[in-house]
């Protein structure tokens, strides 16, 4: 599955994202899957672009939005869009693959990313405009192999599920500061809510199993929230 993930060059625009609702799919807060050291990495990123817009207090007709460069990404990392000249056309749906080699163990942290994008579009329908932004709301952290490097009762933290991918069950280790009361949900890459768990946690570290009932072989996002912090890591449902 780790082969077949990573061999894939280019994403599939979604078509089913609604268009009256632009932006990109998982959004900010969901966040980017994160990378595993020895795994192959690849997430995609959906971009709805809306066919027009308000800039300065006027009605812009949205032509084109251009991916210039992605930058901060991990080395060996690199992204490929859909369609391949990286220019989403307003009113349409496309998308950013990311892909990277297997991470190193010295390669473990955080990595802000800034995309940089060209905006073309006209003012009151015809005088052209173009406007450069930069898109600095996504990270990509490389976790150790073994899913979380220290699981402590201080302070809460979610471990990767191992194993992955996997088909049947896979296990979550959450480490609980206090006895509480968690949530946990799975979602496809788009942000559709598949599976939900509302379960009291005794504090310490207890052990979570998670299902793919009902999931077809792809990449989910599953996400633990105890309400004050949430968590959000990627995980593998194999074919069999």
């Amino acid at each position: 599955m780790i082969a077949s993930y990573s061999g894939f060059s280019q994403c599939v625009p979604d078509t089913s994202i609604t268009h009256n609702i632009p932006g990109i799919y998982p959004d900010s807060t969901a966040g980017l899957p994160h990378a595993i050291v020895g795994t192959a990495y690849v997430s995609d990123l959906q971009i709805s672009v809306p066919a027009n817009t308000t800039y300065a207090g006027q009605n812009v007709v949205i032509d084109s939005v251009r991916v210039v460069s992605v930058v901060g990404l991990p080395s060996g990392f690199t992204y490929s869009c859909t369609p391949s000249n990286c220019i989403f056309l307003g009113g349409q749906t496309s998308c950013v693959q990311i892909t990277g080699n297997a991470p190193t163990a010295g390669m473990i942290g955080a990595y802000p990313l800034d995309v940089n994008l060209k905006v073309s579009g006209r003012l009151l329908g015809i005088i052209p405009q173009q406007v450069d932004t930069t898109n600095s709301n996504y990270v990509i952290v490389i976790d150790d192999n073994t899913g979380l490097a220290s699981i402590t009762s201080s302070s809460f933290q979610v471990s990767q599920n191992k194993p992955n991918p996997f088909h049947g069950k896979t296990e979550v280790i959450v480490s609980s500061p206090v006895q509480e009361t968690i949530r946990i949900k799975v979602c496809d890459l788009i942000g559709n809510v598949l599976q939900t768990q509302t379960l009291n946690m005794p504090r310490g570290n207890n052990s979570i199993l998670l299902s793919s009932d009902e999931l077809s072989p792809g990449i989910y996002l599953y996400s633990i929230t105890n309400g004050k912090s949430s968590v959000t890591r990627r995980m593998i449902v194999s074919g069999n």
